[in-house]
């Protein structure tokens, strides 16, 4: 029957009429029918609110709807996504386990995986009278903002330089103007943050090699980036350096500024390999 060609009482009478002649199950096959249909629509509305309801994502260009990764997931192309750098962390992770240095434009370009990238930023750690103006210049060149800070020596001889705070407030702070953040770190210290921003409704992706991960921050994410030889610079590789007899240790490298100052917390040990694990996991959430 077509309702549309009638007038609105007579439409009316005539779907009443039609309710009454189903059977209890086609009653319930169309309440579903319009269950199904009301959550469409709550779901096309929410979409539209968080792109701004203009049609337009509120960052970035036209609305592309999904692609699918080389991983087979998923990923709405209007998402906002942030990416943070633990520089220091990744930094001895790719020397310790593959003796090369990271390509951060091709880890960007990993990350974001077509997505509308709203802010990259880089943390960083110098040593006094350190010069790293060339490798900041790198960072910007590729994307980054650069956050800077003092490595502090204590008088005892221990050492105070990690970014923990900075960047779990950088990634609160944006918590109303993202969809995902990416903490790209193998730092389990970071698994406080991820649990509030799950709480904010914020997607939360971890990046990092699988062997110098804690395992409780892979567990804690929705999305675990598995990083290896593809994001390092194909001549990155690192000079042994020579033996020393009575002379200054390797680590004197450091001390000149060749390298990056080496805090208590990316010096550790590698951990113990997650691989096992990560291959009976899904992350995919």
């Amino acid at each position: 029957m077509n309702f549309h060609s009638q007038s609105p009482q007579q439409g009316d009478e005539a779907r009443d009429t039609e309710l009454r002649e189903l059977s209890q199950d086609e009653l319930v096959a169309r309440v579903r029918e319009l269950e199904t249909k009301i959550e469409n629509t709550r779901r096309r509305h929410e979409i539209e609110m968080r792109r701004g309801g203009d049609g337009e994502p509120r960052f970035g260009g036209p609305f592309a709807g999904t692609h699918t990764t080389e991983d087979g997931y998923d990923l709405p192309s209007y998402q906002r996504v942030a990416v943070l750098v633990d520089v220091q962390n990744m930094y001895y992770a790719a020397r310790n386990l593959y003796n090369s240095k990271l390509e951060f434009s091709r880890l960007l370009v990993t990350l974001n995986r077509g997505r509308n990238l709203v802010r990259a930023i880089a943390y960083i750690v110098e040593r006094p009278g350190m010069e790293q103006e060339k490798f900041v210049e790198v960072l910007r060149r590729n994307g980054f903002e650069v956050r800077k800070k003092i490595l502090i020596e204590r008088s005892d001889g221990s050492q105070k330089g990690d970014w923990d705070l900075g960047m779990a407030l950088d990634a609160i702070s944006m918590a109303d103007k993202v969809d995902a953040v990416v903490l790209v770190t193998g730092d389990g210290d970071f698994v406080t943050l991820v649990h509030y921003l799950h709480s904010k409704g914020i997607r939360v992706e971890v990046a990092s090699f699988p062997e110098t991960t804690a395992l409780e921050l892979i567990r804690s994410c929705n999305y675990y980036h598995r990083l290896n030889e593809r994001v390092l610079l194909p001549s990155g590789q690192f000079t042994p350096p020579p033996a020393h007899e009575g002379g200054p240790p390797p680590e004197a490298a450091e001390e000149r500024g060749a390298l990056p100052p080496r805090s208590p917390r990316s010096a550790r040990t590698p951990r113990a390999p997650v691989q096992e694990f990560l291959d009976d996991e899904d992350f995919s959430l």
